[in-house]
């Protein structure tokens, strides 16, 4: 008995202790390579921001994605940062549309500032900053990655982030940096945001009515997708499939707008023609400018008679 302790005590013990040391080691050395992966992973995200974080332990908690945590206290996800940073958003956008466009009431202020901090502009502004390509998954979960809710959230946590790390001020002007060129091009967004609104309002210039068709359902309950066709006049402009009624004839108006705006303009350009080269738009006669809206829906319905064929 008091030899078989002895083994244990003397050999068996220190060979464990031994193994224990050196797989905490070969942890540890893991550790350092892959926060040093990470360091320059982060290092090129900054650059894309245009913000240095002077407390990096921010920046990794803003992409942490909540399944990541688990049940461990010691990581935090990006919740918390999530919501301090849709107040600073919104808090930014605000003033922002607030002065820039003091020719506007309430109700277009209003609109220009969701269609800024809205769930799918954050997300496609998340994605152009790069900011899905660094965020902290749990193993298995890349798909994750591609969903544009984690997207969004993630774009908010990083906001609130550098407020943390700076002050109000410094979130501000970053956080104006990516929105430049969106502020310059108002109008445009709004037409993208909000598609059929705007596909309304240029079918009633020409006393036209909009009507959305739905042409076909199928699959499964769980997985429903929706075929539905946009008329302007009781002609035919754009078709597009989606997962839900509402998102198939959004995307139908946003295809028939553009459809619209193009064959519209082309209309224009050809009267201007005709009238020849000293005329104006003024001269034209106002019946001869008003067929402009059928025909242009004839030639784009003559489209979609031909794609579907």
């Amino acid at each position: 008995m008091e030899i078989r302790k002895y083994i244990i005590k003397r050999i068996f013990k220190p060979s464990v202790t031994r193994r224990a040391k050196a797989m905490r080691k070969a942890k540890k050395e893991r550790s350092k390579a892959a926060l040093e992966t990470r360091s320059g992973e982060i290092s090129a995200l900054q650059t894309r921001l245009g913000y240095e974080f002077k407390d990096l332990s921010i920046l990794n908690e803003a992409l942490t994605h909540p399944g990541s945590v688990g049940i461990s206290k010691k990581v935090k996800s990006n919740q918390r940062l999530e919501f301090l940073g849709d107040a600073i958003l919104q808090s930014i956008i605000t003033d922002t549309v607030f002065k820039k466009f003091d020719e506007y009431d309430e109700g277009s202020l209003t609109k220009i500032r969701i269609a800024l901090t809205q769930g799918c502009f954050l997300s496609a502004l998340s994605a152009d900053l790069t900011i899905p390509r660094y965020l902290l998954l749990p193993k298995g979960s890349e798909h994750l990655r591609e969903m544009p809710s984690a997207a969004e959230d993630a774009f908010e946590a990083v906001v609130g982030a550098i407020y943390l790390d700076s002050d109000f001020e410094t979130a501000r002007k970053t956080v104006l940096s990516w929105y430049k060129r969106k502020l310059d091009d108002i109008p445009d967004l709004m037409r993208q945001q909000n598609p059929k609104g705007a596909l309304q309002e240029a079918a009633a210039k020409c006393s036209e009515k909009v009507e959305y068709v739905l042409l076909s359902q199928s699959g499964p309950d769980h997985q429903k997708v929706f075929e539905v066709e946009v008329r302007i006049g009781g002609v035919a402009l754009a078709r597009a499939s989606a997962s839900s009624k509402k998102s198939a004839e959004s995307k139908a108006a946003r295809a028939a707008l553009k459809e619209y705006s193009e064959q519209d303009q082309a209309s224009k350009d050809s009267m201007q023609n005709d009238s020849g080269p000293g005329a104006s738009s003024e001269n034209t006669p106002a019946q001869a400018r008003k067929p402009a809206a059928k025909k242009t829906a004839a030639k784009s319905g003559t489209k979609i008679a031909a794609r579907s064929k």
